[in-house]
């Protein structure tokens, strides 16, 4: 489920009886919002609504209100709402047409937000925008050809792309920008009655405190109004012309962000919290909004608000199947699992991995055996092999006397010889080529290089700021470049990014970044690669849970497309020293694959 469908609140469980530049073509989707119901449907009933909003007919007479993920219809004066969409379609932020004729709202079904439009009671629902980009906040064109947006269209992916107002044609689907600043974020569009200017949010680093305007057609930005504290929201403007926001005391960030009702810099809700989505002006002068889960009515002279009370009932069915038996008592044998973080050695001959909170080594075709043991209450974790297949670098966080973080250790698997080569959190160590330096992380995610004969310690690059730890670094075979996975944050209006792959020249910090396929991005940041082959040549990843090759030159620019080599999950690869074959794990089992995809075979373990 989707985050859309996330916002709701005020459900009661009952159980039921037993029973780019130019947009792609228009999409249609089937007709229908409930679904079939049987023997394990459940009924959730709501009369409150979290980040909730709603939209009223040009008439007057009719309501559509966003609750739970799905848009219903629901009479002016209140009652029992209809469902008009399924939950799978998980729209927001609707907005009824000029004429009457025609809903138009965001949806995330397909993995991103576009805008769509549907007909008042549901039918006919139709993509206007696609691709890769989230297209989010609607607002019809006086004359109703076209709907106003914001999007993170037309930037990249990989260095970033901020929020734009854009304009979609609502026949043909043709795509205008109307505003274009790499260092604002424009968003909540509004269009202005006289149908010349699009009002809307611009954020920059102080946070969204200016509410903007341009002409419909695009050019000059020019300020309307600004805010000193907080954050302005959602503006809406009615036919007359003033304009009511919403304005969040703290901004949309703060930890306990309060919300209220602003038309033309007066404060027209009273303690109440307004959802801090767009309020819709009635034909007769007042407003509709949430506030604290409840849809308001606020009067023509916008002095007093009465509720408006609603019901709706979403049939949820409940899928039955086959409860697994655990047996944590049996002493009899079976199969392993947890094996976690495999790496091949250089000869292609062993492999180690992590199982049961140990380090276990395991040459081909024979029984594993214990390198080491971590307390109970520890955790050994991320081996890999030295390039000479004589030492095994891995991180522990339980030696005596230490500070309880993770530290790094050599383990030389002949003579159980054990030696800490840096501590203080450090993580995902890998050993240069040469065996003369160490790349690791700290718990930060920063990039590190360690001279192992001085001990000095340089910090080579630090995390994107995508949140969350990098991927484990991998060097290339002249030990000249490191790659690992990073997030970037394509904007600072929201979370979104991808996992990039990041290269950095160990000598001064230079990086370069790019992604594996267009919009797409590695698997995770676990251990999903990239791994540099030993030969420099290719950087084998997980992208869509499956195992690819990359072709890369000795900086490890791409030198090609990558080559899908499984067909099924993949996890932690790793390669023999001859480039010539890989492991990785599948579902729990260890996985030999030749370098073009074929002969896999699993290890038994």
């Amino acid at each position: 489920m989707g985050a859309a469908a996330l916002g709701g609140a005020g459900a009661a469980l009952a159980p039921s009886a037993a029973s780019p530049a130019a947009a792609a073509p228009p999409a249609t989707v089937p007709d229908g919002a409930g679904a079939e119901r049987g023997p394990y449907t459940r009924t959730l009933t709501f009369t409150t609504g979290t980040n909730a909003s709603a939209t009223v007919s040009p008439d007057g007479t009719g309501l559509v209100i966003e609750v739970q993920g799905v848009l219903w219809s629901l009479p002016r004066s209140g009652g029992t709402a209809t469902a008009l969409t399924a939950p799978d379609l998980e729209p927001t932020r609707p907005a009824w047409s000029p004429d009457g004729s025609a809903i138009a709202f965001c949806a995330y079904r397909g993995g991103g937000f576009h805008v769509w439009t549907m007909a008042p009671d549901g039918a006919h629902p139709r993509r206007l925008t696609s691709g890769p980009w989230d297209d989010r906040g609607v607002s019809w064109s006086p004359d109703g050809t076209r709907i106003a947006f914001a999007s993170e269209r037309g930037g990249d992916p990989v260095r970033g792309s901020s929020y734009d107002i854009w304009t979609v044609d609502v026949a043909g689907g043709e795509l205008t920008r109307l505003t274009s600043r790499p260092d604002v974020e424009d968003h909540d569009p509004a269009w202005h009655p006289d149908g010349d200017r699009v009002l809307f949010v611009r954020a920059d680093a102080a946070g969204a405190r200016t509410l903007a305007s341009v002409p419909a057609g695009g050019g000059e930005v020019t300020t309307v109004r600004t805010v000193g504290t907080g954050a302005l929201l959602c503006p809406a403007v009615s036919r007359d012309g003033p304009v009511a926001h919403v304005w969040t005391a703290g901004g949309p960030r703060a930890a306990a962000a309060t919300s209220s009702l602003v038309v033309d810099g007066r404060t027209v809700s009273g303690t109440e919290d307004v959802s801090p989505l767009p309020p819709c002006w009635t034909p007769d002068g007042g407003l509709l909004y949430f506030a604290d889960g409840r849809l308001k009515a606020l009067d023509p002279a916008l002095q007093a608000a009465r509720e408006v009370p609603f019901t709706a009932s979403l049939d949820v069915p409940r899928p039955e199947y086959r409860r697994k038996t655990r047996d944590f008592d049996s002493t009899a044998r079976k199969a392993v699992r947890g094996i976690h973080l495999p790496a091949l050695s250089p000869d292609g001959g062993s492999v180690v991995f992590a199982a049961l909170n140990a380090l276990w080594l395991m040459p081909l075709g024979t029984r594993p055996r214990k390198l080491f043991q971590a307390a109970p209450s520890r955790y050994v974790q991320m081996p890999s092999w030295s390039r000479d297949g004589r030492s095994i670098v891995y991180a522990y966080d339980g030696d005596a006397g230490g500070d309880g973080l993770a530290a790094v250790h050599r383990l030389r698997p002949d003579t159980g010889e054990d030696t800490v080569l840096a501590t203080g959190g450090r993580l995902n160590p890998a050993l240069s080529p040469e065996g003369d330096r160490l790349a690791c992380q700290d718990i930060t995610g920063n990039l590190l290089v360690v001279d192992l004969a001085s001990g000095t310690e340089t910090r080579l690059a630090a995390p994107l700021g995508g949140n969350g730890l990098p991927g484990r670094p991998s060097w290339s075979p002249d030990g000249r470049y490191l790659a690992l996975c990073d997030r970037n944050r394509l904007n600072q209006r929201f979370r979104e990014g991808y996992n990039v792959i990041r290269v950095i020249d160990p000598r001064d910090g230079f990086a370069t970044a790019f992604l594996p396929l267009p919009h797409t991005s590695v698997s995770d940041r676990c251990d999903s690669g990239p791994v540099w082959s030993p030969d420099g040549t290719a950087m084998a990843l997980v992208v869509e849970s499956a195992l690819w090759v990359l072709p890369v030159d000795a900086d490890g620019t791409p030198a090609g497309r990558p080559r899908r080599i499984t067909d099924e999950p993949a996890d932690h690869p790793s390669w023999s020293g001859d480039s010539r074959r890989l492991l990785y794990l599948c579902g729990g089992r260890l996985r030999l694959v030749a370098r073009d995809g074929t002969g896999r075979r699993t290890l038994p373990v």
